[in-house]
C-alpha cells in the first residue's frame, strides 16, 4: 500500500531539522513505513486478535514479575524518558531515532519469546496486561511523532476519544531496572550477531 502521512512525516523529520531541504524518495519512505509504522500496527493486531479470542479485557498495570514482562516495561520507561528529554531539547531527529530500537525489542524479542503466553491453554493475564500497558504508553509517547497511527491504535485499544487529549505518560509508573535492561539488550545483540553470521554462511536457523 502507499505510504501514509506518518511515514512521510517520519522521513522528513527523523534525519534532519525540519527546516532543512531533503530530496524526496518514495522508496525510502516505503522503507520507513516498514521500519516502524507497520510494526506498530502488527503489534496492535497481534494483541487484539488474541485478547478477543480469549475475551480478555486487559488493564494498565506494571507489577508483573516475569523477566520478559519486567524487561519490556522497564524498556518502555526508558523510551518515555528518552523521547521526553529529546523533545524538551527540540531534538526531533533524536526523538525519532530511539523508537526503532525499542520497537525491535518489543516486536522481535518480547512478543516472539512470549507467544505461548497468548495462545496457551491457561490465560496469562500478566502477558496481556503487559502488552496492553506497553501499547497504551507507546501510543501516547509516539503521538507527536506518528499522530495519525497513534490515534488509530489508541482509540481502538481504549475506546477513548483521542490520544491527543491524554496526558503524557509518567515514566515513574513503570518499573526501573537498568541492570535487567542492560543485560537483556546484551543478549539481544549477541543473538543478532549470531543470526547475521548464520545468514552470511547460508545456515538455516531452524
Amino acid at each position: 500500500s502507499a505510504p501514509g502521512a506518518d511515514a512521510f512525516r517520519w522521513f522528513f523529520l527523523a534525519s534532519s531539522a525540519p527546516w532543512n531541504t531533503r530530496r524526496h524518495s518514495l522508496a525510502n519512505v516505503r522503507a520507513i513505513q516498514k521500519d516502524f509504522p507497520l510494526k506498530l500496527r502488527n503489534v496492535y493486531s497481534f494483541f487484539t486478535i488474541y485478547a478477543n479470542i480469549d475475551g480478555y479485557k486487559a488493564s494498565v498495570r506494571a507489577d508483573q514479575k516475569g523477566v520478559l514482562d519486567r524487561y519490556v516495561l522497564a524498556k518502555t520507561r526508558e523510551l518515555v524518558e528518552q523521547i521526553e528529554a529529546r523533545l524538551d531539547a527540540n531534538d526531533l531527529p533524536g526523538a525519532y531515532a530511539v523508537v526503532p530500537y525499542y520497537i525491535d525489542a518489543l516486536n522481535n524479542w518480547y512478543i516472539r519469546r512470549s507467544r505461548e503466553c497468548f495462545w496457551g491453554v491457561d490465560l496469562d493475564r500478566d502477558a496481556f496486561d503487559t502488552l496492553y500497558t506497553v501499547l497504551h504508553t507507546l501510543t501516547r509517547v509516539a503521538a507527536p511523532l506518528l499522530p495519525f497511527l497513534a490515534e488509530e491504535v489508541y482509540r481502538g485499544l481504549t475506546g477513548e476519544e483521542s490520544v491527543h487529549l491524554t496526558d503524557w505518560p509518567q515514566p515513574d509508573l513503570l518499573p526501573a531496572d537498568d541492570d535487567l535492561v542492560r543485560r537483556m539488550d546484551r543478549v539481544r545483540e549477541v543473538c543478532s550477531a549470531a543470526l547475521s553470521l548464520r545468514e552470511a554462511r547460508n545456515l538455516r536457523v531452524r
